[in-house]
């Protein structure tokens, strides 16, 4: 049995003129149709193909934003026969997610094209539908929105109360004029150009759509792309209380979609098929800003003075930086499509579709201009051409992977430091924004200022503070702005803090034992748990995952008893909302707890990126890998040591996306210790690892 998805709750679904009420039809002469509510902004905004992509593709995320607030959901091709149910079924749906019922439908014109809008006000949530003819798998149905991208159909009619025509590029600009209206932080969609195997034609070509449609708009969201259908071959991710809840939800839909029970109450389970596909949650983030050497293999691209690009020595190429606003730089020129069709470095640097560019987690390079109206890949993107970067029609298995990462800084290890491992963190003691490379060394904490470039001065002594070395955790404790220092001893964790000159006070009787390091010593951080503006301490002890403040008499706040007592673990803030997560190491790769999801669950939810079936493996030891910030969008990222190379995987507040290389070390052992903490004072987490007598450091934009 489906359970309720909102105990208590019985909503109902109430409709005006063209939906329907209850599985009844209320039907209305198309003169009498209902004027739709504006469009207004929304933090979220979601592009989807069909009525249930939403609910069965994009959970828990969907769910968790709507339940924020601020949510808008445009249908492209959600045109068919049974429109109408479907669209009920999605309001049964959101309002058994919402507790609200106070739906308002109507229609609208969005750049001169009819559509319908419901909007539930209450929940600050909206539907839009273009009615879109719905197309087959493989996208071969004669109004199918491949035939209208790849030219073969000149015009695709919607389908619904109100008929739209649409031109190929009538879809990209109503797409692009919803996202200028609701002005998104973030925009989700389906899979960009059908990379990671099947997937229905129209979960590809929406997709396509929404990314030409975001390089033509005023906004700059983050776009996070969802795999479709192609998920059924990896494994599953979303444990059973999720999974419940969000199938609760999905059979609202179905009982109107599919008259499985009556419209407005729940089928008793849902379809093998959306269960199937309901059960993984896979997606991969186009990265904002990336900076470094744009690299092919072992080449580099390389500008010449008239604009034009090669490949040579990465020895001789300029940085490459990709900015907020999707504009790729060579040193004063932009990257652009010139009217010829070919790619250019010039002087103009305006983000239009010419020149914006969305680098995705998986290194493809995608161009905001759209294709032309033939058949091909869906997208544009950067590939090589006869050795020649150049542009490209891309999709399926034509999509070619880049790397856009710094050089590696070189310095010889601080005199002072002998300190290893997670004994050292990489943390600014000093106040002066830039991290400095700390560790207890003979009972006294010590420091090597950081000069914000990678290089560190002679270790000096900060004051005596007699813990665990490996315990060390640096963060602001007392609110006050400064950075303050803690660790473990036999009676619990001491604090020195900035306000006290780094004088050791008795913070918490919590994490107290006696005897070498442990897993819950090299466990332990500083991150605020409850957004109170001061840090607490989490690890993993004896009862599980635990965070406690300045408290002496009070027990620490137990978030979960999931996890191994043995086990790697690293707490965080992995989706923004300034509340202690957590993540651990597992065979199958990171699992990983939030407190906003604590209500459902406190085990571990697989958060690793699958592909082929195998997952990104997470970090061997708290030693080499780490939570840290790499992108300043305020969710922790869990980067590793993996040989030579620096790679992390960027948090989408509900799992990871594959890993991308932050930077690459010359030949040599594997490092003994990856360090994350701000170098250089711009607000996101910066890379060093311990590479013998070297400290070799990789600055994250």
């Amino acid at each position: 049995m489906i359970p309720d998805p909102a105990p208590g709750k019985t909503a109902k679904v109430r409709l005006v003129c063209g939906a329907w009420l209850l599985g009844t039809a209320l039907g209305c002469g198309d003169n009498s149709l209902p004027v739709g509510a504006e469009i207004v902004h929304a933090r979220d905004l979601t592009i989807v193909a069909h009525s249930d992509d939403d609910l069965v593709f994009m959970q828990p995320d969907l769910l968790e934003r709507t339940l924020s607030g601020g949510a808008t959901n445009l249908y492209l091709t959600d045109g068919s026969p049974r429109a109408d149910q479907r669209h009920a079924g999605l309001m049964a749906a959101y309002s058994a997610v919402t507790g609200a019922d106070n739906w308002q439908c109507g229609w609208l014109e969005i750049a001169g094209h009819a559509a319908e809008h419901c909007r539930l006000e209450d929940a600050h949530l909206s539907l839009i539908f273009l009615g879109l003819p719905e197309g087959d798998a493989e996208g071969d149905a004669p109004t199918s929105l491949r035939r209208l991208w790849d030219g073969s159909l000149g015009i695709a009619i919607t389908v619904g109360d109100r008929a739209a025509s649409y031109l190929r590029q009538d879809v990209v600009t109503v797409t692009t004029a919803v996202i200028d209206l609701t002005q998104p932080r973030t925009i989700r969609t389906l899979e960009l150009a059908s990379t990671h195997g099947r997937d229905h034609a129209d979960h590809v070509m929406v997709g396509a759509v929404t990314l030409v449609a975001v390089a033509a708009s005023v906004s700059n969201p983050e776009l996070i792309a969802f795999r479709g259908e192609s998920t059924e071959l990896e494994t599953t991710n979303l444990i059973a209380p999720l999974f419940e809840r969000s199938a609760g939800i999905l059979a609202r839909y179905e009982a109107c979609a599919e008259d499985c029970a009556v419209c407005g109450e729940a089928c008793p389970t849902i379809t093998d098929e959306r269960a199937t596909w309901l059960r993984r949650r896979y997606a991969i983030s186009l990265r904002r800003t990336a900076a470094g050497a744009l690299r092919s293999g072992t080449e580099c691209v390389l500008a010449d003075p008239g604009g034009n690009l090669a490949l040579g020595s990465c020895a001789a190429a300029e940085p490459w930086e990709l900015v907020a606003d999707g504009t790729l730089h060579v040193g004063a020129r932009c990257l652009a499509v010139v009217a010829s069709g070919e790619l250019v470095a010039g002087d103009t640097c305006e983000p239009d579709s010419a020149h914006r560019f969305f680098f995705d987690d998986e290194g493809h390079v995608w161009i905001g201009t759209p294709p032309p109206a033939t058949p091909g890949g869906p997208l544009h993107c950067l590939v090589l051409d006869a050795g020649r970067p150049s542009i490209g029609r891309c999709g399926g298995d034509l999509a070619p992977s880049w790397e856009i990462s710094p050089a590696a800084t070189s310095a010889p290890r601080p005199q002072g430091l002998a300190s290893t491992g997670r004994a050292v963190r990489l943390a600014d003691l000093d106040g002066d924004r830039r991290a400095d490379l700390c560790a207890i060394e003979a009972g006294k904490l010590e420091c090597a200022r950081g000069d914000g470039g990678g290089g560190f001065a002679t270790a000096i002594v900060i004051h005596a503070l007699a813990i665990e070395p490996e315990s060390l955790v640096i963060g602001d404790v007392d609110g006050d702005g400064g950075p303050d220092a803690c660790g473990r001893d036999a009676s619990g964790i001491l604090c020195a803090t900035a306000a006290n000159s780094f004088v050791p006070e008795r913070w918490t009787p919590a994490f107290a034992h006696v005897g070498p390091a442990d897993a819950t010593d090299r466990s332990l951080a500083a991150i605020d748990a409850d957004d109170n503006g001061s840090a607490e301490i989490c690890g993993l002890a004896v009862d599980g995952v635990v965070c406690a403040g300045h408290e002496l008499t009070a027990l620490p706040v137990v978030r979960s008893a999931w996890p191994e007592r043995s086990a790697a673990l690293w707490p965080g803030d992995l989706d923004g909302d300034r509340r202690a997560d957590w993540c651990v190491s597992t065979p199958s790769g990171a699992a990983c707890g939030l407190d906003v999801l604590s209500s459902l669950t406190t085990d571990g939810v697989p958060w690793a990126f699958s592909q082929g079936g195998l997952a990104d493996p997470s970090p061997a030891d708290t030693a080499t890998g780490g939570l840290a910030d790499i992108d300043g969008d305020g969710r922790a990222d869990l980067c590793s040591v993996r040989d030579r190379r620096i790679v992390c995987a960027r948090s989408q507040s509900f799992g990871f996306g594959p890993s991308i290389t932050l930077g690459t070390l010359p030949a040599g052992a594997p490092p003994a210790a990856l360090w994350l903490g701000d170098l250089d004072g711009d607000g996101t987490a910066d890379a060093c690892v311990d590479d013998g007598p070297t400290i070799r450091c990789v600055r994250s934009r």
